[in-house]
């Protein structure tokens, strides 16, 4: 199993602080934060045939670590799986990943071989991420299926 699936994102909300002409302003400029950059722990997964659930897993591989996507400023991406079989040794999928924040689809492209996942962002929040798989490398997924993946930081 190379991917379960993949997520990609760069989605900016600014926070401006507004002040009073006469009172003094902060000096400080605005904060651009990227919530979708940092590391993301694959927690669990769902798949919905034309609505209803008809699958749930606990993502994460026996005594393992959870798997990972660790997105970067830049667009660099590690996608990190262990195998439970081989005493949690890591595998990395690095390559790059980009948001596009009109159609809120990420894509992840592994640099050997291009391997391609593209994923909507259901929700997004400083420490939880809900995504739901568009296709894999090329594929798109059945007619009435659904695979939603939720992330930690």
């Amino acid at each position: 199993m190379k991917k379960l699936i993949l997520l990609s994102a760069f989605l900016s909300l600014s926070l401006v602080s507004c002040g009073d002409d006469d009172k003094p302003q902060d000096q400080t400029p605005p904060v651009t934060q990227d919530p979708l950059v940092g590391k993301w722990n694959m927690i669990k997964g769902e798949v919905y045939q034309n609505g209803t659930l008809v699958q749930e897993a606990d993502l994460k591989p026996g005594d393992c670590s959870y798997d990972y996507y660790d997105l970067k400023t830049g667009g660099v991406k590690d996608e990190v799986y262990h195998d439970a079989d081989a005493d949690c040794a890591e595998e990395n999928y690095a390559g790059t990943w980009a948001y596009d924040a009109a159609t809120k689809q990420a894509t992840l492209v592994d640099a050997e071989d291009g391997y391609t996942i593209v994923v909507e962002v259901i929700s997004v929040t400083a420490s939880d991420l809900k995504i739901r798989l568009i296709s894999e490398d090329g594929e798109a997924l059945p007619e009435g299926i659904d695979f939603f993946t939720y992330l930690k930081k």
